[in-house]
């Protein structure tokens, strides 16, 4: 007789978060990025490597990510596809100004949420559930907090050392796995919100991918997948998020919305 297989806390959502005290961002995100030109043709060890794409990810003070998440346990099904625009400001990883969408579908069942962080006084959220919708004002004086986030995610790889190997094309830096021991769910647990039970970690087949642009050392990619077959069950879970437009967004896209409710 097969087991039940549970699968608690894989949420993987985009936090909206307001603590402690906020400030004003004043400035504008317009402009192009400063490239870090490498033009050494030794190879990079790790360690080398992570120094240089942390130097580099010091300029970065504006990001858009687009996220993809499907999730298979069993017969259940589940997909996110996520997008988000953060203005971090020269702060680096404080969240000045932000907007964020989640589209997804769990068994059938839509969900949307969608939110703009303009930043200003009393750091205001709006927010609504539909795509038509009304917007809805909260007010706080908080900061914004935001997971996953591009730094985060950067934190959690520079501690992975000793456990990433690197790899080079002719465009693109690739972190992968050294071996399948490593334990990714410890440490994107909080970030992702991540957590299997029913099975040994060891049991789950994992990828683990994160690329780099070449001539910037700015993060463009990062993928993990987990999956599994056995008496527990089924499972099959694919996270994707791609990274674009350093520096380069547009202050509109944090401008707060028209057609709020009162």
């Amino acid at each position: 007789m097969r087991n039940n297989f549970k699968m608690l806390g894989v949420l993987c959502l985009l936090s909206l978060v307001l603590v402690a005290c906020g400030t004003k961002n004043d400035k504008d995100v317009t402009s192009e990025p400063e490239k870090t030109i490498t033009t050494e043709e030794k190879k990079l060890t790790v360690a080398e490597f992570l120094d240089e794409a942390e130097k580099a990810n010091n300029e970065v003070e504006a990001v858009h990510f687009d996220m993809d998440l499907s999730l298979q346990v069993n017969t259940n099904k589940k997909t996110q596809k996520m997008r988000a625009d953060i203005d971090y400001g020269k702060q680096g990883d404080t969240i000045q100004r932000a907007n964020a969408l989640i589209d997804e579908v769990n068994n059938g069942q839509p969900v949307y949420q969608e939110y703009i962080l303009p930043g200003g006084d009393g750091n205001p959220v709006y927010s609504r559930t539909s795509k038509d919708g009304a917007w809805n004002k909260q007010s706080s004086d908080g900061r914004y907090f935001i997971q996953p986030g591009y730094f985060s995610f950067l934190k959690i790889l520079y501690s992975m050392e000793n456990d990433l190997e690197l790899t080079e094309s002719d465009d693109e830096y690739t972190l992968v796995l050294k071996s399948q021991n490593v334990d990714l769910l410890s440490l994107f647990k909080d970030e992702l919100n991540l957590s299997i039970t029913g099975v040994s970690q060891t049991e789950v087949n994992k990828v683990f991918e994160v690329t780099f642009d070449k001539d910037n050392y700015y993060m463009t990619g990062f993928k993990m997948t987990f999956d599994y077959e056995g008496d527990a069950g089924e499972l099959d879970m694919e996270i994707e998020t791609d990274f674009s437009d350093w520096n380069q967004l547009d202050d509109s896209t944090f401008q707060a919305p028209d057609n709020v409710s009162l």
